[in-house]
């Protein structure tokens, strides 16, 4: 997964460096004033529904959406084809994928038979930080976006621009719209590559599409006919929006940069107030060309639904320093009071692990970082947050201290309070509100030693009535 030969450091870390980076934050001094210690957490304080299997084989990187209204639950996945064996070899070339959309009238209990979504040409991607989302807009509408890949680019050996289609439906998923493009080079005026999509539906019926881009990147290598260094490959935090429900997207506009170029992208808003988006940003410090950067999570802010954007700023002075990309999703959410919610991974030196915090200002300050998880150090896993009807915020996130990726999910109480689920097995998970709790979906079984190729399953989760 990337836009350059340098992003797929992401994946090849995640392969090869998760153990030795966890070994290594395991042995550093925790520095403690910097972070409030991870509270005794309630494991008797949430009630788990039972597993129900979507899928058993081949699916990817699910994303779930709840319609409030009539309570539809939707999901959207990367489903694997059979591949092909190469001539000769024996060989399996990689699978093909498709996208596919599945509805669930019964709260997640049972899904109905999928659809596909995307055009049989599409050389569909997904990863975790980058997969297919699906979203509900205030009058039941269905939205999905999905990346894809342009088959005849090419640009000093590199072959990948990833590419975004966005797709409508006002009947509950029985029909979609033809897919139109987001970030199109006639749109934008430039050819760049669209990579970490993502969606926001915002409850005023605007939609906004996130993603990491890497036109100013491009644009050096047609002047100077060559890739630049670290310190000049440049990505930047981009955001477009629809104000007609879908059916067009203006041209984007920069949130923030420069930014890391392999983290996800997240959009909020509350029912009034401002906009905000997030992704991971990355500071060069005064040194040599192979000193580590600092790659701590940022939020940028627009007053004017998205047109126009803040500086952005940390949402902790983490000091993650390291010279790869971490390739995970972080959390980022509005309550009905205007806090803006916040959940990540760092990998600091000073306080490694997962965190939350709020902010009441407009994301100018936020409160101490709550650690997550009873040890703090912890190689890299992504991290997801919701919030409920009355404002709790729930969290799950991979674990990987151990050879098999556990789930944990969390509730943070309106009133501070902390409880969590017992963890069970599995990778990339996504979840949303349901009723009065919860919804998560995850994949389990994957076939791979990276994406998570398997079962695709879910769950419900809600607070335990005493």
């Amino acid at each position: 997964m990337g836009t350059s030969p340098m992003t797929n450091v992401g994946t090849t870390y995640r392969r090869n460096v998760a153990r030795f980076a966890f070994a290594a934050l395991v042995a550093l001094v925790v520095n403690a004033a910097s972070a409030q210690e991870p509270r005794q957490l309630d494991e008797a304080a949430i009630a788990l529904s039972d597993v129900h299997a979507v899928r058993t084989s081949g699916a990817r990187n699910a994303t779930v959406a709840v319609d409030s209204t009539t309570g539809r639950t939707y999901l959207v996945w990367a489903q694997e084809f059979t591949s092909a064996t190469k001539a000769g070899t024996g060989h399996h070339l990689d699978p093909r994928l498709s996208v596919l959309f599945a509805r669930s009238d019964d709260g997640g209990s049972t899904f109905g038979p999928p659809s596909t979504l995307n055009i049989p040409t599409d050389r569909v991607t997904t990863a975790a930080v980058s997969a297919a989302k699906v979203q509900v807009g205030p009058k039941s509408e269905v939205y999905v976006l999905y990346p894809h890949q342009d088959p005849h680019f090419k640009l000093l050996g590199m072959t990948v621009r990833e590419q975004v289609r966005f797709l409508r439906s006002e009947d509950g998923g029985r029909s979609f719209s033809a897919p139109i493009e987001v970030g199109s080079s006639a749109l934008e005026g430039v050819v760049t590559s669209l990579g970490m999509v993502n969606l926001f539906a915002a409850p005023d019926g605007t939609l906004y599409a996130s993603w990491l881009d890497t036109r100013a990147t491009f644009e050096y290598v047609a002047k100077h006919h060559e890739w630049p260094g670290l310190r000049q490959y440049s990505s930047q935090l981009r955001v477009a929006r629809s104000t007609d429900g879908g059916h067009s997207f203006e041209p984007s506009v920069v949130a923030a940069s420069p930014v890391c170029v392999c983290c996800g992208t997240r959009v909020a808003q509350g029912a009034s107030g401002p906009v905000y988006a997030s992704t991971r940003g990355i500071e060069w410090p005064d040194a040599g060309e192979n000193a580590e950067s600092v790659r701590d999570l940022l939020v940028a802010r627009s007053a004017d639904r998205g047109q126009t954007w803040s500086s952005a700023t940390k949402i902790h002075d983490d000091g993650f320093r390291i010279n790869t990309c971490p390739d995970v999703n972080a959390g980022l959410a509005v309550d009905s009071t205007q806090r803006l919610h916040a959940a990540w991974y760092t990998g600091s030196a000073k306080n490694p692990g997962m965190f939350y915090a709020f902010s009441s200002d407009e994301g100018r300050s936020f409160t101490t970082p709550q650690a997550l998880l009873p040890t703090r150090a912890a190689p890299y896993g992504g991290i997801k947050l919701v919030l409920d009807s009355k404002d709790n915020a729930w969290i799950v996130l991979e674990d990987r201290r151990s050879d098999a990726t556990l789930i944990h999910l969390i509730r943070v109480g309106r009133d501070g309070s902390i409880s969590r689920a017992p963890p069970w097995p599995g990778t990339s998970p996504d979840l949303d509100r349901l009723g009065d709790g919860i919804i998560v979906t995850w994949n389990q079984g994957h076939t791979g030693d990276d994406e998570s190729a398997g079962g695709l399953y879910t769950r419900t989760a809600r607070v335990r009535t005493p």
